[in-house]
């Protein structure tokens, strides 16, 4: 496997940005650190300012091969401009914008105007399971609510705009994993595809990274440690306008700058990110603290990434 980036252009500017536009979630599902992250120590509720949003699609807009993907630490269906950011975005033509939710929200007051006025391009739902009994045990949300809006949002796609792309995901764990196959039978004709995500423990209770802290993740302990790929293909915003170049960093200790001191292609160009790509890819993984427990890794191939969802659906290879 040949490490680095994909594309010349990717040096200039990430060809992934990750947005946190909210750090709060409406869910408490059982592999998620967020409830705990939500009681921690100094956290406080926070959604992004409109001025930050503003000037990560005024630069974004600049370079159009990098894609939007808003997600991470929360539903970023509960931020209260939720429609009005995705409109600015359209209207300075940035494409793709992906959004990764847990559907609770999609009612059709939201999922209309989004489908109506073409506001996304892939809509990720975060379902977790086939059966209520076991979305129960591990989301605790409403899965009638959810399965409604999903059904209610396909109708509205395939009616108004079928380009517009749906994927539904299930997370590979214990709880879930005899639902599996249902749960590909039932989605596979109605959605643009399926992703099934292994289990891992990305943070701990204290904020440190990785130990597998649940028992539930499956380990390969005997394949060689690969550089992670985020140095090369994305980078984080979090709600307060902080970089950090870990896509599960919930506490900030990633942390590199920030979008109201620094532009976003002056942190993926400055020495900081060169130097972290540098321990990566020489294998110095013990040199960067955040960096030297993590089982992440394993979920993040190179040649088999969320990148490649997005080619299946949309059709194009974004890494190009």
């Amino acid at each position: 496997m040949e490490y680095g980036f994909a594309a010349e252009k990717h040096r200039i500017f990430p060809p992934m940005l990750v947005v946190s536009i909210v750090n709060f979630c409406n869910l408490r599902c059982i592999h998620c650190y967020s409830p705990k992250f939500e009681q921690s120590e100094g956290y406080k509720r926070t959604e992004m300012s409109w001025e930050i949003w503003t000037k990560v699609c005024d630069e974004m807009a600049q370079f159009p091969w990098s894609i939007l993907n808003l997600g991470t630490d929360g539903e970023p269906l509960l931020h209260s401009r939720f429609l009005d950011m995705m409109r600015y975005a359209k209207k300075k033509g940035i494409y793709p914008i992906n959004i990764t939710s847990n559907g609770q929200k999609l009612s059709k007051k939201i999922s209309e105007p989004i489908i109506k006025e073409r506001l996304l391009d892939v809509i990720n739902i975060s379902l977790d399971a086939f059966t209520e009994e076991t979305y129960k045990k591990i989301r605790g949300g409403n899965m009638k609510r959810v399965l409604d809006n999903v059904h209610h949002l396909i109708e509205l796609r395939n009616t108004h705009a079928p380009d517009i792309k749906i994927q539904v995901n299930i997370i590979d764990q214990p709880e879930a994993e005899k639902e599996l196959e249902a749960f590909k039978a039932y989605w596979q004709p109605k959605v643009d595809n399926i992703l099934v995500r292994p289990y891992y423990d990305a943070t701990s209770v204290t904020g440190s990274v990785g130990g597998n802290i649940t028992g539930k993740q499956k380990i390969a302990s005997d394949v060689e440690r690969w550089p992670c790929q985020l140095f090369w293909r994305r980078l984080t915003i979090c709600e307060d306008g902080q970089f950090c170049f870990c896509i599960d960093d919930w506490h900030n200790k990633s942390e590199i700058g920030n979008i109201n001191r620094t532009s976003i292609k002056d942190i993926w160009q400055g020495d900081t990110y060169e130097t972290l790509r540098d321990h990566h890819i020489n294998r110095r993984f013990s040199s960067v603290s955040y960096c030297s427990e993590c089982t992440e890794w394993e979920g993040m191939r190179w040649d088999y990434d969320y990148f490649l969802a997005m080619e299946k659906m949309l059709g194009k290879n974004l890494l190009e």
